[in-house]
C-alpha cells in the first residue's frame, strides 16, 4: 500500500514556505481577475519585505527551484519498479515495495556504533530503516518497530533504525529522549550526522535532494540489496509486527 512520502515537507521548508502564499507583485487586495495578493494580515516587517522587488524576485526563484526539485522527485518516484511479493501473498503493510534503486549498496562511510552493528549483521538478513523526528509516519511506527526487533532476531534478521534527519537538527540526545517518550524498546537510537547522512542515503540509491522518509531497505545475507519500502501507514496501529509482515520475512528468508 502506498503511504505518504515526506519529501514535500523538506522541499517546502527549504524553498521558503511562505512564497506560495504571500509572494506577489503588489501590496494590495487582489481582484478576482488579477494576480495580486492581500498582504494586510501580515506583520509590518513582512509587509515591508514584500515591498522590495528584489526580495520578491529571490522568493520566486526559490519557489521555482522547489517546483523543479519536486518535479524531478515525482519523476524518480514514477520510475521505481514494483517488486513482486512471494507466492500466495497479497500485501505487506510496510509501505510501497520496490526493487532497490540501481545505485543501492551496502552502507559505506559509516563509523561508530552503527558501523559495528552493520558489520556484525552483514552475514544475515538486515532491515535498515531511515527516519527523522519531523516525519510523522516515522515516529508513529517506532514503538511497533521496537516490538518487532526481537521477533525478527528469532528469524536471524537484524532490524536497525537510523535517524537520517535531512535538516540535521536531530541529535543523539534528542533521539534518545524521543525513544524514551514513545516507549521504544529493543532498538538503539542511532543518529547519522554530517557525512554519514549522505553515505546512508547513497546506500539506498538516493540523495539529500531526492529522497523520502520513511525509507526501509532490506539486505540479503552478504549485504545484497533485496527490496525497498517507502511511505508510512499513519492509519494503522501496527505494521512491523503484523502476521503479513512476519510471513513476508519468513517467505524471503526460506526462499534463499
Amino acid at each position: 500500500m502506498q503511504g505518504k512520502l515526506w519529501l514535500p515537507v523538506v522541499i517546502a521548508l527549504a524553498a521558503g514556505f511562505g512564497v506560495g502564499v504571500f509572494a506577489g507583485p503588489k501590496l494590495l487586495p487582489s481582484k478576482p481577475d488579477t494576480n495580486l495578493y492581500d498582504l494586510s494580515a501580515l506583520p509590518e516587517e513582512l509587509r515591508e519585505q514584500h515591498r522590495d522587488q528584489s526580495y520578491l524576485d529571490r522568493e520566486v526563484q526559490i519557489f521555482e527551484a522547489g517546483k523543479e526539485a519536486m518535479a524531478k522527485f515525482n519523476a524518480r518516484m514514477a520510475a521505481r519498479v514494483p517488486l513482486e511479493l512471494p507466492d500466495g501473498m497479497t500485501s505487506v503493510p510496510l509501505g510501497a515495495m520496490f526493487e532497490p534503486h540501481s545505485g543501492a549498496h551496502w552502507p559505506e562511510g559509516v563509523d561508530g556504533d552503527l558501523s559495528a552493528a552493520l558489520e556484525a549483521a552483514k552475514e544475515g538478513w538486515v532491515v535498515l530503516n531511515f527516519w527523522a523526528s519531523w516525519c510523522a509516519p516515522c515516529v508513529h511506527e517506532l514503538p511497533d518497530m521496537g516490538e518487532a526487533a526481537p521477533l525478527y532476531a528469532e528469524r536471524g534478521v537484524t532490524l536497525l533504525a537510523v535517524n537520517t534527519d535531512l535538516m540535521r537538527k536531530d541529535t543523539p540526545d534528542s533521539a534518545r529522549a524521543l525513544f524514551s517518550e514513545k516507549g521504544v524498546e529493543n532498538l538503539e537510537p542511532y543518529v547519522a550526522e554530517g557525512p554519514m547522512i549522505d553515505a546512508l542515503l547513497a546506500a539506498s540509491g538516493q540523495s539529500a535532494q531526492d529522497t523520502s522518509l520513511p525509507t526501509t531497505l532490506i539486505f540479503a545475507p552478504g549485504g545484497v540489496p533485496y527490496a525497498m519500502f517507502q511511505g508510512g501507514q499513519m492509519d494503522k496501529p501496527k505494521v512491523w509486527t503484523t502476521p503479513e509482515t512476519l510471513a513476508f520475512l519468513d517467505a524471503i528468508i526460506f526462499s534463499q
